[in-house]
C-alpha cells in the first residue's frame, strides 16, 4: 500500500468528522465526501443537460449530429453546444468518479 503525507491542517478537518462519530475512520470519511460531492455534480451537470434537452427536444448525441449535418450558421446553437459538451463530459467525468469511489464503500 502507498503512503503519502498529508498536512496536518488538511488532515484535521476529516479527522475531526470522525472524532464526532461521523464516520468510523478517515478512510471511510474520505470516500463518502469523495462519492457524495461526486453525487452532487452529477445532479449539477444533469440538471444543466436536462435544460438543453427541454430547449431542443433533442439528446446531446442527436443535437451535435444534427448541428453538425447542417449547412446553415447558427451561432446560439454552437454557443450552447460547446457548453452542453462541456456539461456533457463533466457529467461523464464525476459518474467515473461517483462509480470508483462506490466501490469502496
Amino acid at each position: 500500500m502507498e503512503t503519502i503525507e498529508i498536512p496536518k491542517d488538511v488532515w484535521s478537518p476529516i479527522s475531526s468528522l470522525v472524532r464526532h462519530g461521523l464516520y468510523k475512520n478517515e478512510k471511510s470519511a474520505l470516500v463518502h465526501i469523495v462519492h457524495d460531492l461526486s453525487l452532487a455534480k452529477m445532479k449539477e451537470y444533469r440538471s444543466a443537460m436536462q435544460e438543453f434537452e427541454k430547449k431542443y427536444g433533442l439528446i446531446f448525441e442527436d443535437f451535435e449530429e444534427q448541428l453538425k449535418t447542417t449547412d446553415k450558421e447558427d451561432f446560439e446553437k454552437w454557443d450552447d453546444y460547446i457548453e452542453w459538451k462541456a456539461y456533457s463530459r463533466s457529467y461523464t467525468s464525476w459518474k467515473s468518479i461517483h462509480e470508483e469511489s462506490s466501490r469502496w464503500l
